[in-house]
């Protein structure tokens, strides 16, 4: 063996040797030489990549059954669960927690503690209006939830305290309701708003529309006039078929190459079909419905449009991804509809405030980026229904 290496040694060296004289420079030793370092560089190539399927297929075995990789693969361009009840069973009142609980959750980036109320809500109980008491109700989802923040850090305890702070000569303060719920769609948040807009007696209903979750899960789902939610299974099998049958080359029998399109394309493809007309307009549609419930029950809608962590960074990954674009849609629909709205690049935008205002890899808003949004959407209050009307002066 040891022979042999110092053999291959002693070729090599010679090798280098001739390399480095003229010889090589004559025309058809050139061409020769240039076509073995081809050859080479090929070789080496097609080698890495046989060792790198190698160990993907060992690692992720998951990936090379056509079906878990299916799911797997819708999973990740819904980025969504579609929740319809908790474990406390009770659909009519859309619980997604169990009332009245006391639960810690721990992560790599966070730790924190969510007390949910009688209903099931991460939330203050429905109180009853008082005079000179603005009253809110937030609908979202896990965005405005407060995944990682303390009880005093999340946005409706934070948007109360600017209410207290800014009360005062003729503008009242806030008392904020918060009914978001982790996982939820803009049909679910209907759903809601029917069920307890008559209790909680609102005079702004807040919505947060999350341009990264809310688009495909709306697109499959419905909400009828009592309330009742329902995912239609015939509108999620076309969204299936749309990933599936119309790009087969997702399905390149390659493990490698299908972990690079779960986390290189799927989010490009994503906000690709979110923008096409069929599955824009079954959101549109849902806040025009949003809408339309809180003028009956004398409120005013504010739609808060939230960005995922890339799409306030921008950059490259914004651009390839295209999730502005989509948010700017929302904006624009909500102004030609009459509905206030609240685009969060206003208020945050750019590498320092994604660092700042999210958790890196979890992706939720972190404590400072809760408190960023409640001051955001108090200014908008305070801007367009806090302030007292200004009497003209008598002549």
């Amino acid at each position: 063996m040891r022979r042999l290496i110092w053999r291959a040694f002693r070729c090599y060296k010679s090798l280098q040797a001739t390399l480095r004289t003229d010889l090589w420079r004559t025309p058809g030793l050139r061409s020769r030489t240039v076509l073995l370092r081809v050859l080479a560089v090929l070789l080496m190539g097609t080698v890495t990549l046989a060792a790198a399927e190698t160990v993907a297929r060992f690692a992720f075995p998951g990936y090379a059954d056509d079906s878990q990789y299916g799911e797997r693969l819708f999973g990740r361009f819904m980025n969504s669960g579609v929740v319809v009840q908790n474990r406390a069973g009770d659909p009519r009142r859309f619980l997604a927690y169990t009332p009245n609980e006391v639960q810690t959750f721990v992560a790599p980036e966070y730790r924190y503690t969510m007390h949910t109320n009688s209903l099931g809500f991460r939330s203050k109980e429905i109180d009853s209006p008082k005079a000179g008491v603005f009253r809110v109700l937030l609908l979202g989802d896990s965005m405005f939830l407060g995944i990682g923040a303390e009880e005093g850090e999340r946005i409706d305890v934070r948007l109360e305290e600017a209410g207290k702070q800014g009360a005062g000569g003729g503008i009242p303060s806030l008392s904020v309701l918060n009914f978001s719920v982790g996982g939820f769609n803009t049909a679910q948040e209907l759903a809601v708003l029917r069920h307890f807009i008559g209790e909680a007696r609102p005079d702004v209903v807040v919505l947060g529309f999350f341009v990264a979750n809310d688009f495909l899960p709306n697109a499959t789902v419905s909400v009828d006039e009592a309330g009742n939610y329902a995912v239609d299974p015939q509108r999620t099998q076309a969204l299936k078929e749309q990933v599936g049958t119309d790009r087969p080359f997702l399905f390149f029998p390659s493990v490698v190459w299908r972990i690079l399109a779960l986390n290189l394309y799927v989010p490009r493809l994503r906000y690709t079909v979110a923008a096409t007309a069929v599955v824009m307009d079954r959101s549109f549609d849902f806040l025009r419905r949003m809408q339309q419930e809180c003028q009956e029950h004398g409120a005013k809608l504010l739609v808060v449009v939230i960005y995922p962590i890339d799409g306030v960074r921008g950059g490259w990954v914004e651009a390839w991804s295209g999730s502005r674009g989509v948010g700017r849609q929302v904006t624009e629909f909500c102004r030609q509809q009459g509905i206030e709205v609240l685009d969060l690049l206003s208020a945050m935008s750019g590498s320092a405030d994604a660092t700042r205002l999210f958790f890196r890899k979890d992706g939720h808003l972190n404590p400072e980026g809760n408190r960023v949004v409640a001051d955001a959407v108090y200014r908008e209050l305070l801007a367009s229904h806090l302030r007292p009307a200004v009497q003209p002066e008598r002549p």
